[in-house]
């Protein structure tokens, strides 16, 4: 082969696409922090060469690839503040160096936040114990990532950090926290993407756990910030622009006078795997409450596989429950989580100042033993759907002690309360396993559909299973103590309702017929399911059609029916068919009049009927009952119904059991 000469090698060189720098990964420089032998003359380049203090480390602009690292064991006193910035793909990085117990950075009570991170981006703050404790309270923070008028600023995480032992007002401040993110100005809009809070442990905290917000959070004329408690003047709030891939995981929040987590003004955040414990407990004040996990002003944020318990609660009106979508919210999800022991209640959705709360889907989810109200859904807010979740209300009674302005105790007094105008709310194959007389409100056209109670019902809903729901041990500590047992009334009785996703343990959710409650039962088939091809009338849901009982109807749904249309009944296990009765009321006005029946044979289904025709005589609630016979038994898992005339005396037609 010939050698390229060397004019040839230059053009190729121009013409060949330059590497964008960000691809490139940057060796930066290690710099070290030892308090015991380091010396602030020194390079820092080197363990031999290592600083001394915080002030020296501060002094430093970290730029790609660059690392600042803390010696093992050692404690320092006062402020670290951490600036600059890595680039895509070449973090920066502050973090601990040897063997033995994480850095501790000790603020004392002295500082607002004992490391600061102000305007960083692609950034990893890393295996540090950071405390800022006085017993003062005075506002502070352990860690706070602060950003004023930077614009996006990315690819940020803070991980594996030990913050415990914070000063504050011992009240719920939004402006202190275990861990802060804060973002003030109103001239260049800015916000953080891909900022991952992960694996840390935030304790003893007088006020939030971990807490983001934002001035960036004006939208429809409102905010959902407090001025009153960050001193943040209402003319610095401006248009809604949302942090981004936010991700809130596997950290562990305990003993806070205010909410364990709480983001606000993100949009698509992600918040799991989280627990916390002893949220909003150990106030220095006598009023006010808090929740475990709660959001504000944030767009479609997804709370999952979080265990949130023993949440304080100070009397009613002070919340104390699990979990809050709070004003400002649309599309929040609350799945798969366990809450437990929660003296307020499990889930509560409020609004306040104009800023309402929009479609909530609160599903999979076991609340254990929460107390005072179950579910609180309040002002303003709509579209709440609560369902598949299994509630255990054992009876435990919630003690506040003085000198709270609560003190009392407090037996559990609702499942479901609904305040003032909150609307649209859905509530369905919920399991209520209820051993006290707490009750349901049904105010505001709110629907009840298909759930089992064990315990008190609600009036209208027309689908209620009343019997035990046989959980495999109601009462006991673990989730797997309330999975359906085989011989469950809730199995295969519930509205389809999100086909294709999981329950809580991971099982898929049978699409046409799921069962009731947190949890699908996967052994051996419980009953006959049955579908339609036809749309059907309000909750006259197709599972009547299979469910033993001849008082409950489904109907079509009124007007534009058209012939022929299809009924199946999936039986779930290979029977022996030799005929099919059918089971309607008001039959001259709404019974099916002419249809074929056929069997599945593994393959395709096989007309065994065709073109029967049954009379009825009445049209009156006596339920009549019309049987085909077929020609001979024929054995088949399924049977398919295939309608071809009805009575439509009222634009639709109806079917009350298949047998």
């Amino acid at each position: 082969m010939r050698k390229p000469i060397p004019w040839m090698m230059a053009l190729l060189a121009l013409l060949m696409p330059a590497v964008p720098a960000q691809a490139q990964s940057a060796v930066g420089t290690t710099y070290y922090v030892d308090a015991a032998s380091g010396s602030d003359a020194n390079s820092g380049q080197g363990e031999s060469a290592a600083w001394k203090s915080l002030a020296k480390a501060g002094q430093l602009v970290l730029g790609p690839g660059d690392k600042l690292l803390f010696k093992a064991g050692q404690r320092w006193q006062g402020q670290l503040v951490i600036k600059g910035a890595g680039a895509a793909g070449s973090p920066a990085l502050v973090g601990s160096y040897g063997s033995g117990a994480r850095p501790v950075i000790e603020g004392q009570g002295q500082v607002d936040a004992a490391v600061k991170l102000t305007n960083v981006h692609d950034l990893t703050l890393d295996g540090l114990e950071v405390t800022n404790w006085s017993n003062g309270t005075t506002p502070r923070s352990g860690v706070s990532l602060f950003a004023k008028d930077a614009g996006r600023l990315e690819n940020i995480t803070l991980r594996n950090l030990n913050i415990h032992d914070v000063d504050g007002p011992g009240t719920s401040w939004v402006g202190s926290a275990g861990l802060l993110v804060s973002i003030r100005g109103n001239t260049v809009p800015t916000y953080f993407h891909n900022l991952v809070i992960e694996k840390n442990e935030v304790g003893n905290i007088r006020s939030y756990g971990i807490i983001t917000w934002s001035t960036w959070s004006r939208r429809n004329g409102m905010t959902s910030l407090y001025p009153a408690e960050t001193g943040i003047q209402d003319s610095e709030v401006v248009t809604w622009t949302p942090s981004t891939g936010v991700r809130i995981r596997d950290n562990h929040v305990h003993d806070v006078t205010a909410g364990g987590i709480t983001p606000m003004h993100t949009k698509g955040a992600v918040v799991e795997g989280n627990r916390v414990h002893r949220a909003a407990t150990g106030r220095l004040v006598t009023t006010g409450g808090n929740v475990g996990i709660w959001w504000q002003g944030n767009d479609d944020l997804l709370v999952q596989h979080n265990e949130v318990s023993h949440t304080g609660f100070n009397g009613p009106g002070t919340d104390g429950h699990g979990f809050d979508a709070d004003a400002d919210n649309n599309r929040s999800v609350v799945q798969y989580n366990h809450s437990h022991d929660n003296d307020g209640g499990f889930f509560i959705t409020v609004s306040f100042r104009g800023a309402p709360t929009r479609g909530n889907v609160v599903r999979y989810n076991l609340s254990r033993d929460d107390g005072y109200e179950v579910f609180s859904l309040s002002t303003e807010t709509s579209g709440t759907e609560i369902h598949n979740n299994t509630i255990y209300a054992g009876g435990r009674v919630v003690v506040v002690n003085p000198p709270y302005n609560g003190a009392g105790s407090y037996p559990l007094g609702k499942i479901v309360h609904i305040y003032n105008n909150a609307s649209g709310i859905k509530i369905r194959n919920n399991v209520f396993y209820n051993t006290t007389t707490a009750g349901y409100d049904t105010q505001n056209s709110t629907l009840y559909d298909a759930n089992l109670y064990l315990g008190p019902a609600p009036s209208g809903d027309l689908n209620a299973i009343r019997q035990d729901p046989r959980l495999a041990a109601p009462g006991s500590a673990a989730a797997d103590g309330y999975r359906l047992q085989a011989d469950s009334p809730a199995r295969a009785r519930g509205v389809s309702l999100a086909p294709g996703i999981a329950d809580y343990f991971g099982g898929l959710v049978n699409a046409p017929a799921p069962d009731r409650g947190f949890h699908q039962y996967t052994g051996a088939p419980a009953r006959a399911m049955a579908t339609t091809s036809y749309a059907q009338l309000g909750n006259h849901h197709p599972f009547r059609l299979v469910d033993g009982d001849v008082n409950t109807s489904w109907s079509s749904a009124a007007g534009g029916i058209s012939f022929p249309g299809t009924i199946d009944v999936d039986h779930q296990q290979v029977k022996n068919i030799g005929a099919v009765t059918l089971h309607t009321a008001w039959a001259t006005g709404q019974a099916i009049t002419e249809l074929d029946v056929q069997t599945w044979n593994g393959s395709a289904w096989v007309t065994q009927v065709s073109g029967a025709k049954l009379t009825w005589s009445g049209n009156t609630a006596t339920v009549e009952s019309r049987t085909i016979t077929l020609p001979q038994p024929v054995t088949t898992q399924k049977v398919r119904l295939v309608v071809r005339k009805a009575n439509l005396q009222w634009g639709n037609f109806a079917l009350y059991e298949i047998s």
